[in-house]
């Protein structure tokens, strides 16, 4: 699992409107397919709970389930990186398939109107990786709730038994995050954040080899002089640090602009591996009649190589890496979504059918990666 994937993660939950805004009583199901260019799939199925209990208290329940290569395909470096990077799975490297299973818990309570704690818990596994991670929550708002004051603590205490691991290692990391929700006006809100990460322990996770001197990458298949398992630092501290902006738009450009909203979304990450990086995105939802929703998206990342990434190792280097994951690299995501809005909801049993969607999304690596993502779901109320 991609640690920066988890820091990011984590700084996104400050991005969240504020906490006196009463969710719904729902369930939704969705179902994704990543398909890579060189021969890897991702088959992930979602199914998410969310329950008022009281005009206060809401309780939250996830489950996921990513199937990797389930048809027993082999893969090589680069494609597990990329499944990690665009669905959070991780595979094991000619290892074949491989499932996923991660389930999130959580309570939300606001204190008359005084405080809003969150607290989650969230629990995954493979078969070379398990994670567990509490996390917490505070929210307050102020001025007539038209600020809010988020900050909030995680710890990931992870497992690592990777291929080319002779036995289990430890790997913990706490995460702290605060951010600042402001609405500037009726149609305009504005977010601000920022997230601090550090990690120690076994920071490999025991799936590559790294060929020394000339040695060809593809004999690397086992532990050997000619071929070493990865070393990283055992240490690694990050900053990340968001700036976003949500507009609705009730008129312009000849009405086109009618009835629709923009996000805007700018990152700015380092951490002490020497990798910094940027990301922006943009997300415009619109209207095409009451019953239709249309979603674009994109999303560009650029990012600097870890400081000890070269291209060719000797074994008396300290550290040693060949995960694309940490080179110099640029991405791209382009996105198209429709939600459909029943009018006349279809009910089952005690559920009701709300609205249908689909996404299609295209994801591309500077380093040789790319891939098709579709995903379908329905949302329910109850």
């Amino acid at each position: 699992m991609g640690a920066i994937k988890k820091l990011f993660a984590l700084a996104a939950l400050i991005l969240a409107l504020p906490v006196s805004a009463l969710a719904e009583d729902y369930a939704a199901v969705q179902g994704y397919v990543h398909s890579f260019n060189n021969g890897v799939s991702v088959y992930t199925g979602l199914f998410s709970l969310n329950k008022d209990v009281s005009l206060d208290t809401t309780l939250s329940f996830k489950y996921a389930i990513d199937l990797i290569n389930p048809d027993g395909e082999d893969g090589d470096d680069d494609d597990d990186e990329g499944v990690a990077a665009v669905s959070g799975a991780s595979g094991a490297v000619n290892a074949g398939s491989d499932t996923r299973h991660a389930v999130t818990v959580g309570v939300s309570h606001n204190f008359d109107d005084i405080i809003g704690v969150e607290a989650y818990y969230d629990y995954s596994r493979e078969k070379d990786y398990s994670s567990s991670t509490p996390t917490i929550t505070l929210k307050k708002d102020l001025f007539e709730k038209n600020t809010t004051v988020t900050a909030g603590y995680s710890r990931n205490s992870d497992t690592i038994d990777g291929k080319f691991m002779t036995s289990e290692q430890e790997r913990s990391t706490d995460n702290f995050f605060v951010g600042l929700t402001q609405v500037i006006s009726p149609v305009t809100v504005a977010q601000l954040g920022y997230s601090r990460s550090r990690s120690s322990g076994h920071l490999s996770e025991g799936i590559r080899l790294v060929p020394l001197g000339a040695t060809d990458a593809a004999t690397c298949v086992g532990v050997s002089v000619d071929c070493a398992v990865e070393a990283f630092p055992s240490e690694r501290k990050r900053d990340a640090y968001l700036v976003g902006v949500n507009h609705y738009f009730t008129e312009g450009l000849g009405g086109l602009l009618e009835r629709s909203s923009a996000k805007l979304t700018f990152r700015y990450y380092d951490d002490s591996w020497d990798i910094s990086s940027w990301m922006g995105e943009a997300e415009v939802y619109k209207y095409l009649d009451d019953d239709l929703i249309v979603r674009l998206n994109y999303r560009y990342y650029t990012q600097s190589a870890a400081f000890f990434v070269k291209d060719t190792y000797a074994a008396a280097d300290q550290f040693k890496t060949s995960s694309p994951q940490l080179e110099e690299k640029d991405t791209n995501l382009f996105g198209l979504k429709l939600i459909y809005l029943l009018a006349n909801p279809v009910k089952t049993w005690k559920l009701a059918v709300n609205s249908l969607e689909g996404k299609y999304e295209y994801y591309t690596e500077s380093i040789g990666v790319d891939a098709h993502i579709l995903m379908g779901g329905l949302r329910l109320s109850f």
